[in-house]
């Protein structure tokens, strides 16, 4: 819970809080009932509204009479016209998500009966609001208003259900997906969770990724631009001090190497890099989650200090957040 919604800068308001430290059997159950108690909240203070164009045929015009339709009437309906004309609604973008979301719950396999009855009834709620299709673009143009912290919660709960639900080889059935079992993803929610919790957490340092070119130039007129960008995925800046966290979810931080573990070489040349192209007393943190084992070395190499170490994840959420702050505040 705690790393997606650092991953996601966005925490539940205060009247959801309490559910994410009841226990769940997975992902999916927690979500759900954050996703049903929020869309029954939103139902008590009013959903979100906003103006949508209808288009009518009446007798009484309002708005603007659409000509090339109100001319097709002429013949069979002549004391009619076409007009279209905005309305106040609850059937906008955001509620459709919402309800769109909950109708996957419901069809979810393995979802508990009594959940799931919570969250037929808060898609009831949802009786004046329109279907829609859930698609990556459809959560790309909703716009959400600054002080509606609910609803943005909410919709990234719908994001992370939508890309966790995988539809079952008959129709209209979903199986979820755990986010552990697909390393690409946990990879990119583990980076900017360790980002944005210490941009949130720490006042001592700034945190930014950090963008940079190699130090050198083209040869014989090679086109210097062919050359990627360097990007690092977390740097901690303060005037006596840069940190550059290298976020890395892997099973393993070993590699084989004549029968004999070490460490991940390819991580290791990269944080090197990024050392040498930033400040002179810059420090490097390569940061696996713990996976069967802890670890805590630090070497300096070419004048940095580089630190492995692990993060125990599957500890109470406090103890995760001591742990990452006692690893910037003793990195020197």
């Amino acid at each position: 819970y705690y790393l997606l919604c650092y991953a996601w800068d966005e925490f539940a308001p205060k009247q959801l809080e309490k559910i994410a430290t009841e226990e769940f059997p997975d992902a999916v159950h927690l979500f759900a009932r954050l996703l049903a108690t929020g869309v029954r909240s939103l139902h008590q203070r009013g959903f979100e509204t906003g103006y949508v164009t209808l288009e009518q045929v009446t007798s009484s015009p309002r708005g603007r009479i659409m000509m090339a339709e109100t001319l097709l009437l002429v013949a069979t309906q002549p004391a009619r016209v076409c007009c279209t004309f905005d309305e106040m609604s609850v059937d906008v973008l955001t509620n459709q998500i919402l309800k769109a979301a909950l109708r996957r719950i419901l069809d979810t396999k393995d979802l508990d009966r009594n959940l799931r009855a919570e969250v037929r009834s808060a898609w009831r709620l949802f009786d004046q609001v329109g279907d829609i299709d859930l698609t990556p673009r459809v959560f790309y143009k909703v716009r959400l208003h600054q002080n509606n912290r609910l609803y943005a919660f909410l919709i990234n709960v719908c994001r992370f259900l939508f890309d966790s639900l995988q539809p079952l080889d008959h129709a209209g059935g979903y199986r979820f997906q755990d986010v552990l079992r697909e390393p690409e993803r946990l990879q990119r929610i583990y980076e900017k969770f360790v980002r944005n919790f210490y941009r949130r957490c720490q006042s001592v340092y700034t945190v930014k990724r950090d963008r940079m070119d190699w130090a050198g130039q083209p040869l014989d007129g090679a086109d210097f631009s062919l050359v990627p960008q360097m990007e690092t995925d977390v740097t901690l800046r303060s005037p006596s001090r840069c940190i550059v966290v290298e976020c890395k979810y892997t099973e393993s931080i070993y590699q084989q190497n004549y029968f004999k573990g070490k460490f991940r070489s390819g991580h290791l040349y990269q944080l090197a890099a990024y050392l040498q192209n930033l400040e002179t007393n810059s420090e490097g943190i390569l940061l696996y989650p713990t996976a069967g084992v802890a670890v805590d070395q630090s070497y300096m190499l070419h004048g940095h200090r580089v630190r492995m170490t692990t993060l125990d994840l599957d500890r109470p959420w406090p103890k995760i957040a001591a742990s990452l702050m006692a690893l910037v505040e003793s990195a020197n």
